[in-house]
């Protein structure tokens, strides 16, 4: 991939990208719906990410989206373009300085595998930040007891596992947890020298 030049979107400018059947654009105020909001405030969901209650109204889960500046920090949903229907999203955080972004990713509809989704999105989203946004580091931490967020980082080709952080964090039963980190970065070579790739 040619990196020299790289042409800059104007700061704030959203994300609009399509797929492999899906699209990612990034959430505004009017995406707060009763759907989006009954799964983002499900235990299944907030346990995978070691969040407790959030217990979002409709009007708090609005104020939330529009919290994000399309340029330190992204709200990007996952929409199934046939059925025009909003299914997971991305978190991104940016530090604009260091060219770097930490990822976040959740699946609220149980009918799409999260794995294959992710898969079939996160490469698009990586390449449109690496291109357009100046971003040369992906970082996802992931709870070592979060085995369904693990099975999808482990043996993605666009992933590194950089590093296992031991009892980095507390889960929401009291106990320290194991933190794994995974990495994407712009240059191919950096990954390599980052970790192994788990195949």
């Amino acid at each position: 991939m040619n990196t020299s030049a790289r042409p800059a979107l104007p700061a704030g400018a959203p994300v609009y990208i399509e797929t492999n059947g899906f699209l990612l654009r990034s959430l505004t105020a009017a995406d707060a719906t009763p759907r989006f909001l009954q799964w983002l405030n499900s235990p299944e969901l907030l346990n995978g990410m070691n969040l407790p209650p959030l217990n979002f109204t409709q009007q708090s889960l609005a104020q939330f989206i529009s919290s994000f500046d399309n340029r330190n920090g992204y709200l990007i949903g996952i929409f199934d373009m046939k059925q025009k229907l909003l299914i997971g999203f991305y978190t991104i955080d940016v530090n604009l300085m260091h060219k770097v972004a930490n990822v976040t990713a959740g699946m609220g509809e149980h009918a799409y595998p999260g794995k294959s989704v992710l898969w079939a999105t996160n490469d698009a989203l990586f390449d449109h930040f690496f291109a357009f946004r100046d971003i040369e580091k992906f970082s996802a931490r992931v709870l070592a007891t979060n085995r369904r967020m693990l099975f999808t980082f482990i043996g993605s080709p666009r992933f590194s596992l950089e590093a296992r952080l031991y009892k980095d964090c507390v889960g929401l039963n009291g106990q320290r947890v194991d933190v794994l980190v995974f990495s994407a970065f712009r240059d191919l070579n950096d990954m390599r020298k980052a970790g192994k790739t788990l195949q």
